[in-house]
């Protein structure tokens, strides 16, 4: 009898289990140069089922919900250009400080309703950047911890790692890059069992 797995999400059985990866990534300024430090972490699984995978792709489909999220700044920006209009003393500062905030708030909701549209249209067709095996990744990193101290996780399934020919639009996904893609994928595969120690062996603090 196969084994069963709890979805991580919902709590239900039948779920599918998801070999996954995490990167974590670290950027260092010294001065006006920046630097990005990138190593693997864990090999994680994680079980997810159908029906969470299909509803989080019907969520991201409609932009409603990444609208909300988006214009919360822009709306923050054009209630402080309000407060400033009520509340200021001086009216040559009041007006130039409106303005700013005012056009801040308008090119950031014009830039984020851009994006949104150009996302929403690439996930219902199902490619570029929001395949259905990008929708799980997405699942699941909504689930998991985004930062590790001072580093951001991103997280890959396994598949996709092991898969070369993936390893430029992993890249454009997640910034990761592909000489380290390479790494991970040559370290996967001779070691057996991919557990944390993967992160001492095939990472030195090497600077990307």
């Amino acid at each position: 009898m196969p084994e069963q797995y709890i979805c991580k999400k919902c709590g239900n059985g039948g779920a599918t289990d998801y070999p996954i990866v995490a990167f974590r990534t670290m950027t260092v300024r010294s001065g006006r140069k920046i630097q990005k430090y990138q190593a693997m972490g864990e090999v994680l699984n994680i079980s997810l089922c159908s029906s969470c995978i299909d509803a989080w792709i019907a969520t991201r489909r409609e932009p409603k919900h990444q609208l909300m999220k988006a214009l919360k700044y822009p709306i923050l920006l054009a209630v402080l250009a309000v407060a400033v209009h009520f509340l200021g003393q001086n009216d040559l500062v009041r007006w130039v400080m409106c303005a700013l905030f005012g056009g801040f708030a308008l090119a950031i909701a014009v830039s984020e309703i851009k994006r949104i549209r150009r996302e929403t249209t690439e996930i219902r067709a199902g490619n570029g950047n929001f395949t259905r095996d990008h929708m799980i990744e997405e699942l699941a990193a909504s689930l998991l911890p985004a930062k590790h101290a001072d580093a951001h996780l991103s997280y890959v399934l396994r598949a996709r790692v092991m898969d070369a020919k993936q390893h430029g639009q992993i890249n454009r996904e997640y910034g990761i890059s592909k000489k380290k893609l390479a790494q991970v994928r040559q370290y996967l595969m001779t070691t057996p069992e991919n557990t944390v120690k993967a992160w001492k062996t095939i990472n030195k603090g090497e600077n990307q």
